[in-house]
Formats: C-alpha cells, structure tokens, sequence
C-alpha cells in the first residue's frame, strides 16, 4: 500500500466501518463497513470469542478495501482507551464485560509492520470537526449511546489513562427505578437520552398520561404499547409535528442538556457539535430542546445556546475522516 494512504476504523456497536485516507491529498478515497459483532447487534458468543470476531472483520475489510501491507493504521475504538492502545471498557461491544483489551497489540500481530494509533472513536471524530489545529470544542454523539470528548487547544482532554469524555456514563438518576445502562450500573446518563433509551422514557411518560399518549400518532403503529417505541419511529413523528413526540424528545433532551451545562460551566468550552444517527435523525428542533435544557440549567453569562450548539455535518464517514485528519497530524501531510 503506498506510503501516502492510510488505513482508519471506526469501530461502533453497530456498525464498523474502515477507509483508505490519502494523507498528501487530505481526503477519504473509499470505504467498507459491516455490522460489528457485538451485544449491541444481538450477539451471544462468549467475550474471547466476540473479541477475535472483531479483528477478523478489521482483517475483511481491510482486503476489500485492498490495503496490502498498511504502513499507518488509526483505530477509533467505541470507549476509554489509554495511552499505549489497551481500551479500558466498550459496553456497546462486549457488554457488561470488564477486562481490558489491547487493542493495539492485537492489531499490531495482524499488521506487524504498520506504525498504530487507537484512540477512543470520539477523539478520532473529533479531529474532523475542529476548525484550526489549535480549536476549542466538546464533540457529542447521541446514537446507540452517549460519549463526549472536549478538545481544548486542538487536543482531546482525557486524562492520563485516557478515562475523560465519558459523560454517558455519568449518573444522573440516582432512583431505585433507575434504567440499566448496557455497562451493567443504573441511572446513567446514556440509559435516559440515547436512542436505546426511547422505549423506557416513552413508557415513563406514557404511564403518566395514558390518554396523551393514546391520541398521539405514536400509538397505533405499536398498537398502543408504549414499549414497542423505538428511535426510528419517535424520530418520524417528531419531525412531522406530534405533540405527544415532542414531549418524549424533550424528557430525552433535558438530562443531555443539563450534562452540557456541566462541561461548559467547568471548562468554559462554547462550540458543542451533536453527531450520532439519533441526533441526526431528530434534526435542529431536537437540539433546541438540547439548548432550552442547558440554559436552564446553568446560569445566564450572555451565553447563545442556539449558537453554541451545531449539529454534525460529515455523516456515516465523520470517524473515518476524523482518524484520517490524526494520521496526518501524525505521520506527516495536510491536517
């Protein structure tokens, strides 16, 4: 493979998708991508097992794509993941799982000779969207789960074990009630806003106001069985207009919201950019909501929440182009 490609994953729970970057021309050339063997995707095989299913479909899709013998590879892997490559957790892969995984050295043994960067998946997208090498912003997905990462000075901050950015993991509901997050732990932040969050909040708010949710136009496409709500659909209804939709978006919004009031209150970071398919799929009256929460919840220095917030532009490819972004900054070629 010439030395002017390199060879990006973006690793998801759903989705893996991997690209050929060309350093010198600052551009993706192509892509492949194909469902991640995770719990996530309904897997059950035992964690060794699923982990090797992995790097195996890395292997696949690096053929397809042609890359013989890559020289630089970047990783952006859907968790922690510290210094030397070792991912510290990846509940929307593996689950409640726990043992670390060295992802470096097993994509190393695939690729010996390749120089390997593996980030977490939100620090690869982040690159992508930052405006200079030196920029300020908190990149946020909101999709099959929630994560963040802000980059002060062109630069994700993470910590030195790489534990930082990890907001969906925050606990915000602190009831006995509290919903499971696919790490196994109650209450957390990703549990109440991300799109595998929707049937729960739209029972909640269904049980509150059975007649409300009744005469909404969610309720005959689930034959009035609020658990049977799924992202996909609230998101058609939302869009349309229903008032029943709205009010499950909003009760979805707010603790986001409040989280981002926390990140700006505490570093002081004002550019936020909401990725993810969820996000995405709700559109710009979704991240008014987003906005409306965290005003509220913190207090009012002159701040535009309607300017703070932008949603993500750059699609399926956003990681890809992100990792591929890292790989110049790294390994030489345009940022």
């Amino acid at each position: 493979m010439p030395d002017a490609l390199a060879l990006v994953f973006d690793i998801g729970g759903t989705m893996t998708r991997a690209g050929l970057y060309d350093l010198a021309a600052g551009r993706l050339l192509r892509t492949e991508r194909a469902a991640t063997p995770s719990v996530s995707a309904g897997a059950s095989e035992p964690g060794p097992e699923l982990r090797t299913r992995l790097y195996d479909l890395m292997e696949r899709l690096a053929a397809r794509l042609g890359a013989d013998g890559p020289d630089r590879i970047v990783v952006g892997f859907p968790g922690p993941v510290d210094e030397g490559g070792v991912a510290l957790r990846a509940p929307t892969v593996w689950g409640t799982q726990a043992d670390p995984e060295p992802v470096a050295a097993r994509v190393k043994a695939i690729w010996p000779g390749a120089r390997i960067r593996v980030v977490n998946d939100l620090s690869a997208a982040g690159y992508g969207f930052l405006r200079h090498d030196h920029d300020d912003a908190c990149i946020v997905t909101v999709s099959s789960g929630i994560g963040h990462k802000v980059f002060l000075d062109g630069r994700p901050a993470i910590g030195p074990a790489g534990r930082g950015g990890e907001i969906g993991h925050l606990r915000v509901d602190f009831s006995d009630e509290a919903p499971l997050c696919e790490c196994g732990a109650r209450g957390h932040l990703a549990g109440l806003a991300c799109g595998r969050a929707v049937p729960g909040q739209a029972m909640r708010l269904a049980c509150r106001d059975p007649g409300a949710f009744a005469r909404s136009s969610l309720a005959a496409p689930v034959a009035g069985r609020a658990a049977r709500v799924d992202s996909h659909l609230v998101a058609r209804t939302f869009r349309a207009g229903d008032p029943w939709s709205a009010a499950l978006v909003g009760a979805l919004a707010a603790p986001l919201g409040r989280a981002l009031a926390g990140i700006h209150a505490a570093v002081g970071v004002e550019r936020f950019v909401i990725m993810g398919g969820f996000a995405q799929a709700l559109g710009p009256a979704y991240l008014a909501q987003v906005g409306q929460a965290a005003a509220a919840s913190t207090w009012d220095l002159g701040q535009d929440w309607g300017r703070m917030l932008e949603l993500g532009e750059m699609g399926d490819d956003a990681g890809l182009i992100g990792a591929g972004r890292l790989a110049a900054r790294e390994w030489g070629g345009p940022a």
